[in-house]
């Protein structure tokens, strides 16, 4: 399945994924401690749909960093953020030092970024992407989520020219989300802590 310029999912779940902005801000709101958990972060192979993301013509090796957005010390989305790896020491060379900081540190406070349309797709359980998600969420909460297609978002930033593909996966389960209240779903002036 491609990804859609819409979401098919409903309920609260849809806001969230619908929102723009920065997630991490939207996260920070709902909780006391918001943190990134770096999972994985250097030097990996692309998938040809991340190639096709970042508009390669090819499968590449690329910089990937991948972390989980926790509110209160409770995993809530799986993200994968990568660029080409010469992009990864240009343009993008910022994403290297973030450690535990969220991207957002970057992506909604510096000037000279650009945002292509949001992007969504349900990741089932034969594919590629899904069951990376499934094997770090197991072995960070000891759950399991090999039998629920995930819902994600993506969407393309571009600097200079070079592009950074960022997804984000709703891993957490449905009735862990809910929208809050007093904070909009649409867009933030508040600064992102992620």
């Amino acid at each position: 399945m491609r990804w859609l310029n819409f979401s098919s999912v409903r309920g609260t779940l849809r806001c969230w994924l619908q929102a723009s902005g920065s997630l991490s801000a939207r996260l920070a709101f709902t909780g006391d401690v918001f943190s990134v958990q770096v999972l994985s972060q250097g030097r990996q192979p692309l998938s040809a749909d991340e190639a096709q993301g970042l508009g390669l013509r090819a499968m590449r090796v690329g910089y990937a960093r991948e972390v989980l957005l926790c509110v209160d010390g409770k995993p809530m989305v799986f993200a994968r953020s990568v660029t080409t790896f010469l992009d990864s020491v240009g343009p993008w060379r910022s994403v290297r030092g973030l450690g535990s900081r969220p991207l957002a540190d970057v992506l909604f406070n510096r000037i000279g970024i650009s945002r292509q349309p949001l992007e969504f797709k349900i990741l089932h359980r034969q594919g590629m992407v899904q069951r990376k998600v499934v094997q770090h969420w197991q072995k960070a909460t000891g759950i399991s989520q090999r039998s629920r297609a995930l819902p994600a978002r993506r969407s393309v930033f571009t600097r200079h020219g070079a592009a950074l593909l960022v997804m984000e996966v709703f891993a957490a389960n449905t009735s862990d989300w809910h929208c809050p209240s007093g904070f909009s779903m649409k867009t933030s002036k508040r600064r992102s802590r992620s």
